[in-house]
């Protein structure tokens, strides 16, 4: 496996590193994202590579009657219905990651997100762990947080915007980032650089 850098360049202090939505249904499934398994293996190849980084991950978790699908007046297809094959974490987060402790683990380091049948919830900032607590109560306020995952223009950018709100300095993984469209991608990321994001 190719690794990005070293352990810690530069003796970089550790950050979090949030994965958003690398499940099954936006890389293999009903909602297919572009660059998605090429994003899933960048972010592993990060991790892999820094160590020294907490790694915690945001999921949809849809009800099956969500308002959102299509089959229930909204605009997207039926995906990552809790529990499905489709809301399922991509497998090489647990087979191809070296270190368990960076792999997910539904009641330490994982955090669901839409899970209410009435509303839409991009943004990963208030998504919920096993034990209830949420994703904004698990960080420290002001620390360094990395963010990569899917969809560039949809929950990664609303994820990205209210971590800034809170005060956290954010770098985007690039190459680790899955979207719908081209266009809608960079001017996602265009958007995130404009608030002081720094990409990587």
């Amino acid at each position: 496996m190719k690794f990005i850098g070293n352990s810690n360049p530069n003796n970089q202090q550790p950050r979090t590193h949030i994965v958003v939505d690398v499940l099954n249904d936006f890389i293999v499934g009903s909602m297919v994202c572009l660059h998605a398994q090429e994003a899933v293996i960048k972010i592993i190849e990060h991790i892999n590579a820094h160590p020294e980084d907490e790694v915690l991950y945001v999921c949809d978790a849809h009800p099956a009657n969500h308002y959102s699908f299509e089959t229930h007046g909204g605009i997207w297809p039926v995906h990552c219905v809790k529990s499905s094959f489709g809301q399922a974490i991509d497998i090489s987060f647990y087979t191809r990651l070296l270190r368990p402790r960076h792999r997910p683990r539904i009641s330490e380091n994982v955090f669901e997100k839409g899970t209410h049948p009435e509303l839409e919830e991009y943004s990963g900032y208030l998504a919920r762990c096993k034990t209830g607590k949420t994703l904004k109560e698990r960080l420290i306020h002001g620390q360094a947080i990395l963010v990569s995952g899917i969809a560039t223009e949809y929950c990664v950018l609303e994820t990205v915007k209210d971590l800034l709100q809170d005060g956290h300095p954010i770098e985007i993984l690039t190459d680790g980032l899955g979207y719908v469209t081209f266009e809608g991608h960079r001017e996602a990321l265009a958007k995130m650089g404009e608030k002081g994001v720094v990409m990587c």
